[in-house]
């Protein structure tokens, strides 16, 4: 994956340096071991394993395409929800403080209690 670097509204800079998760890593892990088992059988003549590799293929096509598009519209949507609270912190830096403040109090009483 290739670092890309934007600048947002503000003229901040936003690195996606291509870190992955554990479930990404994984995933990509699952896609990997699939298709090679389908290049493996892929010289077995049997015409009921034909048929579910090609059914195992078009599920792999998919999913990578489904997950893909999840990816992008969650990103669309933590870019959109960092954008409005970046802009409102500016644009309110007060209230951002005390309602921080007032969480920080509430998480401080929880904890205490226990």
């Amino acid at each position: 994956m290739e670092n890309t670097v934007e600048t947002g509204r503000r003229g901040r800079r936003v690195e996606a340096n291509g870190g992955e998760s554990a479930g990404s890593a994984e995933w990509r892990k699952l896609v990997a071991d699939v298709e090679d088992l389908v290049k493996q059988i892929a010289n077995v003549d049997d015409a009921k394993i034909a048929a579910i590799r090609g059914k195992v293929e078009d599920t792999l096509a998919k999913a990578k395409s489904a997950a893909g598009e999840g990816a992008s519209a969650v990103r669309a949507r933590a870019g959109e929800a960092s954008e409005a609270t970046d802009e409102y912190v500016h644009e309110n830096p007060w209230a951002a403080i005390g309602i921080a403040a007032a969480i920080g109090i509430v998480i401080g009483f929880v904890a205490g209690r226990r």
